[in-house]
């Protein structure tokens, strides 16, 4: 008897789903027949998340939910159609997860952001003695995101004071928004000695009475665990103090402790490992490991404190940053003031232990790479695998010489690559935010400006996946100043050598499937945002973006902590002068438009840009960003000469609106059907604002 696929066992057809690329063919194969609909709903969903989005950290999800407005799959991306924008609360099943991070990855891919700034309504504050920068604050900012009721809460910094944002999906709803402060005020702070230089929420452990909770540490030295809730926010739990206690591992008579003055905290890393959460706050001396208390106790002193000043390092050494690399057992250290500012301390049973990062002559010669200074509040540990085990050991780093580097820190690593902005190379990167082994967002103090750099590494999911067949290049022309185009893309390829349908049983893609997933038509990209940010007075500066955070890896915007305020960067695909409707062309009639997704169907908030509702003395304002493609984002040893800039993409201009629509490109995209407008390498209602 003939056997049929549904006839296959269950592992067998895991196999096969592991290699469908979009989560069309899932969905196609879902309709087949009510056995192969069970599996795909029951496995297939989960397999198609954790093959192709494997490098990302996701919330495990729960049990699948039943979704009667699920009737099919649109041509135009990889995600299902849905009746309605509606966020569904209560933990996601994969089934959401492959439709949120498919739209997802087509946003990304086609630069759609648009941001939002919350600003303080008030002036700023006159200078002095105690306010040096005379308002101006240098926030420092952290998100989370509940994946069971989908709430996500963003706290930032202000100089002394501490503001937070609650926001909930109010489905049909508005979007249920509450704020919440603590004003540094009311504890005694003052601006300048005592503001916030550190923040981190505290993921995975609730406190003994169930309460959320978030780390601060200020200038003055001062740690604490204060309460995340609305109702009490900004309350001290816990005082985290050291002692005159041992150093490094020496036994203490606890008769005899006291406590002793606090260095300023320069950074927080906070690691839950098993049970128990860890705390390594950074101060410029020493690397001190707290346990976040489990009971009602209201001060914490060191578990053990790693010294710079009884160590071999040099006089004036500074240590600027720490970051946990394992499951407690090795972080990364930023320094400053000595000949190997990145090293990495282990703890052994008989204390700790330091070493410098491994050397790779390849990889020095091959980018003419020299081991400066490191900016110290870039450190970024880099999972290949979200569900390996074990600790990372690849580190993300950026360097004074305008690179950013990705080294493994035990042995020269075949992974070791250099990144760096190929339009303006020398501009430093003073901190990064990863998605996995995806992508990386760098920001520095050259202007409220955010880079969006691919990490090369090899991707398991490209939305162009989705899209049919054509025998064309991707459109229009990206600006690549020093990589080469792949053989065959140009148009003096013989048309027999045009591949118009993809071949399977040969292996053979179409023209479009193989070029729209080389890095040649996938490049960089740069948001200058200062311009357009609301006036903040006169002689108020040039700013600097000064922290990153995002609620989650599958969360569809991220914050940016720039000089006096917060960014929201969202992902929206579509022009908000064309609504919920946008038109495929100029002449288009009613008839063919076609249906836009505003916001992420599961994460997204759809009236996030609606509202300029002021909270703690905050109001939001639209940002109109101008975007720059910058190229292929390799490290070039040639890059030290001048090259033609690519055209800067302003506020309210589209590819279209700007004159560089489909007919405006040669003879072969000019002569394409109507309906084939969506190859279009930015998407036809691309608006870069």
């Amino acid at each position: 008897m003939k056997q049929t696929l549904s006839d296959l066992p269950d592992d067998v057809l895991r196999l096969i789903l592991a290699n469908l690329e979009s989560a069309r063919d899932l969905w196609a194969l879902a309709l087949s027949c009510h056995r192969l609909h069970r599996f795909v709903d029951d496995d297939g969903w989960r397999v198609f998340v954790r093959s192709r989005f494997r490098s990302l950290a996701i919330a495990i999800p729960g049990p699948a939910q039943s979704d009667p407005g699920r009737d099919g799959v649109d041509d135009t991306r990889d995600d299902a159609k849905t009746n309605s924008n509606e966020p569904r609360k209560g933990r996601p099943s994969y089934r959401q997860l492959a439709e949120s991070l498919t739209w997802q990855s087509r946003c990304w891919d086609r630069r759609a952001l648009r941001f939002q700034a919350l600003q303080p309504t008030a002036k700023p504050r006159e200078r002095g003695a105690r306010n040096p920068r005379g308002g101006r604050f240098q926030p420092v900012v952290d998100a989370h995101l509940d994946p069971d009721t989908r709430e996500e809460m963003v706290i930032w910094g202000a100089g002394e004071d501490v503001v937070a944002r609650y926001r909930q999906p109010g489905g049909a709803a508005a979007t249920k928004v509450t704020w919440a402060g603590s004003d540094g005020k009311d504890f005694g702070f003052g601006a300048g000695y005592d503001d916030v230089r550190a923040l981190s929420i505290v993921r995975g452990q609730a406190r003994y009475d169930g309460g959320r909770s978030f780390l601060t540490g200020r200038d003055n030295g001062e740690l604490a665990l204060l309460s995340a809730e609305p109702d009490r926010f900004g309350d001290r739990l816990v005082q985290f103090r050291p002692v005159s206690a041992s150093v490094d591992g020496d036994e203490v008579d606890e008769n005899t402790q006291r406590p002793v003055e606090q260095e300023t905290i320069n950074s927080l890393a906070v690691l839950r490992d098993g049970p128990k959460s860890l705390i390594a706050a950074a101060t410029k001396s020493s690397v001190i490991v707290y346990g976040l208390p489990e009971d009602d106790a209201t001060e914490a002193t060191p578990l053990t404190i790693y010294d710079l000043r009884r160590d071999i390092f040099p006089s004036g050494t500074q240590l600027c940053r720490a970051a946990w690399m394992g499951q407690g057992e090795i972080m990364a250290l930023a320094l400053r003031g000595c000949n190997d500012p990145l090293r990495y301390l282990s703890i052994t049973p008989t204390g700790w232990t330091h070493h410098t990062a491994a050397k790779n002559a390849d990889i020095e010669q091959r980018y003419d790479i020299t081991y400066g200074n490191v900016c110290p509040n870039s450190l970024q540990p880099v999972r290949p695998h979200a569900s390996s085990k074990g600790g990372p050991s690849l580190l993300l780093s950026a360097w004074r010489d305008g690179t950013c580097r990705l080294q493994d820190l035990r042995t020269p690593s075949v992974f070791d690559a250099v990144y760096q902005d190929n339009i303006d190379p020398w501009a430093d990167s003073e901190v990064l935010m990863t998605y996995g082994t995806e992508r990386f967002i760098s920001g520095g103090m050259n202007g409220e400006t955010i880079k969006i750099f691919d990490f090369r590494w090899t991707k398991n999911y490209y939305h162009t996946s989705g899209l049919s067949c054509l025998g064309a290049t991707p459109f229009p022309e990206p600006p690549q100043p020093f990589h080469k185009r792949p053989p065959g893309s140009d148009r003096t390829t013989p048309t027999a050598c045009r591949r118009a349908r993809c071949n399977h049983v040969a292996g053979l893609p179409c023209r479009w499937h193989e070029f729209s997933r080389d890095i040649y038509f996938r490049p960089n990209a740069s948001f200058f945002l200062s311009k357009a940010l609301p006036d903040r007075g006169p002689n108020s500066g040039v700013g600097s973006v000064w922290s990153l955070a995002k609620a989650s890896d599958y969360s569809p915007n991220f914050y940016i902590g720039i000089t006096g305020g917060i960014l929201e960067a969202n992902l929206q695909p579509s022009n908000p002068d064309f609504e919920r409707i946008a038109p495929i062309s100029r002449t288009s009639t009613p008839a063919e438009t076609e249906p836009v997704v505003l916001c992420d169907p599961n994460f997204g908030f759809a009236d996030w840009r609606d509202s300029h509702a002021v909270g703690r003395g905050y109001q939001s304002t639209l940002v109109a960003a101008s975007m720059m493609e910058t190229g292929d984002g390799e490290a070039c040893k040639s890059n030290d000469r001048a090259i033609q800039l690519p055209r800067l993409m302003h506020p309210g201009q589209s590819w279209h609106e700007s004159g560089a629509g489909v007919a405006d490109f040669p003879h072969e995209y000019a002569s394409l059907p109507k309906e084939n407008t969506k190859y279009h390498r930015l998407d036809r209602r691309y608006h870069n604002a």
